[in-house]
């Protein structure tokens, strides 16, 4: 944590002082061992980041979640969305946002131009399981092109080559997989609970689809939830998701989706969207098992490709005006099994702990 109310302007420069340690405790130092009664040579490795998608990107020199190429783990590109919006002076303006469907959209407003259609329709359709992956090399070359030229930073989504890179043991992407807790718990589950009830866009007409509930059976959901007599050791009493949702912290988030969701929804949501939640808790639970099998990580890995396949079918289904269901938080979930391939299960390395317990 930086110091002061502002984040530093170099971050680097405030790093400067750790790894010069680092480079230290790398060689080795002396160090006494009181059992044994003798010194020794202790030594002390750097080889994993973590923290949230802004914190990471900030210290690696990412260029973030709303650039356009925003993923430290592959290469995917954004696909465009424009946003209406109005000056302060009234004047009209538009912006782009981008989006991250594996295919691009097929399916457009009636009035949308013919030219933009054909743009789109240039777009490449990535496999779901053969994401273009990042490389250590590569970030560093992609570095080292935006600082001569800051704007490769934008074809790249790197803004500069991040002084923890010089460290032996630190490599990009392997030594900064994704927060479980942050991207599934804090980002996604508020999303996913909008698009069950509805209530995610801002068109009626683009809320009906199969993957929602009934506006009644989601009330009763929430009224259903309130009454659980949930363990003391879980934390927070179960509270009216459907009135509180706004202000639950992940330990509540956590808890709805691998405790409660799935008997929630039962025979609220049809069995198609049943069975991918099935797939979703299922997978999520065993990341942040504290023991996991090479094989469980495999059935993870499935169960997620499996799950966001299916979401993009139901949310998206190749609709232009579907695009903000493609949030960077939906593309991520692909990347959750490798990380734990990597470092093991997803409790070793996630924030949960401080958020749970503040320091």
């Amino acid at each position: 944590m930086s110091p002061g109310p502002a984040q530093p302007r170099n971050l680097d420069s405030f790093l400067l002082p750790l790894v010069e340690e680092l480079n230290l405790l790398e060689e080795g130092v002396a160090a006494y061992d009181a059992q044994n009664k003798e010194t020794f040579l202790l030594k002390a490795h750097l080889v994993l980041l973590t923290g949230d998608t802004p914190g990471v990107s900030k210290l690696l020199h990412f260029v973030g979640h709303i650039g356009k190429v925003p993923c430290r783990a592959c290469k995917i590109y954004g696909t465009p969305y424009k946003v209406a919006f109005n000056y302060q002076d009234g004047r009209d303006g538009e912006k782009t946002h981008y989006y991250f469907p594996l295919i691009p959209p097929t399916r457009f407003p009636p009035a949308f131009p013919l030219e933009s259609k054909l743009k789109y329709a240039k777009l490449q359709a990535l496999p779901i399981d053969r994401l273009p992956l990042r490389s250590h090399e590569g970030y560093l070359s992609d570095g080292e092109r935006s600082m001569e030229d800051e704007r490769k930073s934008s074809e790249s989504g790197v803004k500069g080559v991040s002084i923890l890179a010089s460290l032996g043991t630190v490599t990009i992407p392997e030594s900064c997989p994704f927060d479980v807790m942050h991207l599934v718990f804090m980002g996604f589950v508020r999303d996913l609970c909008k698009l069950l009830n509805g209530s995610f866009f801002k068109s009626k007409e683009l809320n009906r689809h199969s993957g929602r509930m009934s506006e009644n059976d989601w009330k009763e959901l929430g009224v259903d939830m309130a009454r659980i007599e949930a363990p003391v050791s879980w934390g927070r009493y179960p509270r009216n998701i459907e009135k509180y949702m706004k202000s639950f912290k992940a330990e509540e988030l956590f808890n709805f989706l691998v405790h409660y969701l799935l008997p929630l929804t039962f025979g609220r949501v049809l069995a198609k969207t049943y069975q991918a939640l099935e797939r979703l808790v299922l997978a999520v639970s065993l990341s942040v098992s504290y023991e996991i099998t090479h094989d469980e990580i495999t059935e993870i890995e499935q169960h997620l490709e499996a799950f966001v396949k299916w979401y993009y079918e139901t949310f998206y289904d190749n609709n232009y005006e579907r695009l903000p269901a493609c949030k960077y938080t939906v593309h991520c979930i692909l990347h959750i099994a490798q990380g734990i391939r990597n470092w093991g299960s997803a409790s070793y390395f996630w924030q949960f702990p401080q958020v749970r317990i503040p320091l």
